[in-house]
């Protein structure tokens, strides 16, 4: 007996009809849509208000380090006259497009067609991770470019020296921000960060002017503890959600930090209070604190975490030495979590003395740290 194959469409039709299966294929079944990959857009504002030449080179270093897509950043003079020396909004991520995934073999398939299916679902798996990672990459590079072609370095470096205080300094960050929410819809949700260089903490702030704002105050030299401590009152008072006054010795990566936690919106606060860390009086972590700083450990060490570790102390005692234990107690939590294996660089520092209070109830109830650990992006 002589067998003659048919073309493989007109066999497969054959074998249908032999085998009386309605509406039979071979292989696995077509893909499903394309899927479109990108990294998410959350709509974030920073604002920064310099008040000499000799921030050029760090807010410059700053704005690179921590640019994302659906920035708005303004750069202004710390002058009566608020001259903008940037404004732009960040590009949007990179996109690519990959083949929809591959859809399962239906019942009855064979192991060939379940072979073929898990090669092509393999494939498919490669080439999501793969797009990923070029998104990423060329996400970051977009916003690199971007961040450099502001010539921020250059334009401050123009500036005549240091002028205005903290106060004229926030007025000029709140006039800006009221124009962005007018202009975009006011859709940042909190993820507002003001940056001032002010070479003064002085002047008055008015209740309230600071709607939810995180203010971080960068000084060339830290006053007084009740300086700094009568500062962040002030602030707080004004509305800021956060207020952050650091000194030369606050590095750029911390800084970096500070203003990543403020315009993102993937954070942990993990509050670690009372007598579980530190007797009154004390930056000396109790007996019962390796319990609660424990659990820390694991998400500190993931790649791409960090945190800022905030110290807090009760109302008794002078604002000095309240905002120095408050400063010692949440280096004490740092280096309990350095000796555990997480990096150094990873951890911000710092102290909010009695004048900015967590906790309601007795003032034992604010001897405590807050850790705002800011997680790596879930792949």
């Amino acid at each position: 007996m002589r067998l003659t194959l048919a073309p493989a469409s007109g066999l497969a039709a054959v074998i249908c009809l032999l085998l009386g299966v309605s509406g039979c294929t071979l292989g696995t079944r077509p893909h499903a849509a394309s899927t479109a990959i990108t990294e998410p857009v959350v709509p974030s504002a920073f604002v920064a208000v310099v008040s000499g030449p000799a921030a050029g080179p760090s807010l410059a270093g700053l704005v690179a380090a921590t640019a994302r897509p659906g920035e708005h950043l303004d750069v202004l003079e710390a002058d009566p006259t608020a001259r903008v020396l940037a404004a732009a909004s960040s590009p949007p991520p990179a996109r690519a497009v990959v083949a929809g995934r591959p859809s399962a073999p239906g019942p009855g398939s064979t192991p060939f067609q379940r072979a073929e299916y898990n090669q092509s679902l393999a494939r498919w798996q490669h080439d999501i991770a793969s797009a990923k990672q070029a998104v990423t990459a060329q996400t970051q590079t977009a916003l690199t470019a971007w961040a450099s072609a502001l010539s921020i370095a250059d334009k401050v470096s123009h500036l005549p020296g240091p002028a205005g205080d903290l106060a004229s300094e926030c007025a000029i960050a709140v006039s800006v921000l009221a124009d962005l929410d007018e202009t975009v819809g006011g859709n940042f949700g909190g993820r507002r960060v003001v940056l001032l260089y002010a070479p003064s903490l002085g002047g008055s702030l008015p209740p309230g002017e600071l709607t939810g704002d995180d203010v971080i105050v960068v000084t060339s030299f830290l006053p007084s503890g009740a300086a700094v401590s009568s500062a962040q009152t002030s602030l707080l008072a004004a509305g800021a959600a956060r207020a952050s006054i650091v000194g030369p010795e606050f590095t750029a990566a911390q800084l970096a930090q500070l203003v990543t936690f403020g315009l993102s919106q993937k954070v942990v606060a993990d509050v670690l209070s009372g007598p579980a860390l530190f007797a009154n009086d004390s930056a000396q972590l109790g007996p019962g604190a390796a319990s609660a700083l424990l659990p820390l450990i694991g998400p500190l060490r993931k790649a791409g975490a960090a945190a800022v570790i905030n110290g807090y102390a009760s109302t008794p005692g002078s604002q000095t030495t309240n905002y120095r234990l408050s400063y010692a107690r949440a280096t004490a939590v740092a280096a309990f979590l350095e000796a555990h294996g997480v990096s150094a660089s990873s951890l911000a520092i710092v102290g909010h003395g009695s004048s900015d209070l967590v906790a309601a109830g007795p003032a034992s109830a604010n001897r405590r740290v807050v850790v705002v650990i800011e997680e790596p992006a879930s792949e």
